[in-house]
């Protein structure tokens, strides 16, 4: 090494023992912030779960159905095919499916109804995918929860070696939600699962029938 090696060597130590690992960490997170920041992914807050407490479960096990309707914009190109957007709108009568699934027929009473509101990215196959919020009101009108809801449309988790079911399953939506309860739940989360039978919204058909069920778990925390 020469001494001019040698000189930019000691210099760049010096800054790193200047500045710290805090320094450095600081940057690094402002990198990633200003990263973020720049990506058309926007961030989403959802509810946690406590890693302490003496929280307990309730299982839920509701029967869903309903309808959801979606109004396509103009239809664009992608690499996988044609391709469209649209405001779409759930909404889902929930029932009890009975014991031993469903200990939630006081926390969700029957004829409670979720509704969800947001946007689906559809492929002309059908392939889709929702994102949006939802609320879940008891039959009076309060709400019980509200959150966020994710689902996908024409795909299948249930395929070999765990069972029969196709990958890409037609007329067929899985997906989940998470909610914090209302004032009527303080300190409580709803987290499930929704499986249904749905065909995709046309722009010739807008409303769709939906049948399917809800699987979660309820948690209360002290």
């Amino acid at each position: 090494m020469n001494l001019k090696q040698l000189m930019c060597t000691s210099l760049l130590l010096a800054g790193v023992l200047i500045l710290g690992p805090a320094t450095i960490s600081r940057a690094q997170d402002t990198t990633l912030a200003q990263t973020a920041a720049a990506s058309p992914i926007p961030d989403v807050t959802i509810p946690g779960v406590p890693p302490t407490g003496n929280c307990c479960l309730w299982q839920i096990h509701k029967k869903a159905n309903g309808e959801r309707t979606a109004v396509f914009g103009t239809p664009y190109q992608c690499a996988t095919g044609q391709t469209a957007r649209g405001d779409t709108r759930i909404k889902l009568t929930l029932n009890t499916e009975g014991p031993p699934c469903d200990q939630g027929t006081a926390i969700i009473p029957n004829g409670s109804i979720l509704e969800a509101s947001g946007n689906t990215i559809k492929r002309a196959s059908g392939f889709a995918h929702f994102f949006g919020k939802f609320t879940i009101k008891n039959p009076a009108g309060a709400v019980l929860f509200e959150g966020t809801m994710e689902a996908i449309d024409r795909i299948g988790t249930h395929h070999p070696p765990f069972g029969t079911e196709a990958c890409n399953r037609q007329n067929h939506l899985e997906g989940w939600l998470i909610g914090r309860g209302s004032n009527l739940f303080p300190n409580s989360t709803l987290r499930a699962l929704i499986v249904a039978r749905a065909a995709l919204p046309t722009p010739n058909i807008p409303t769709q029938a939906v049948s399917g069920s809800i699987d979660g778990v309820f948690i209360k925390c002290p």
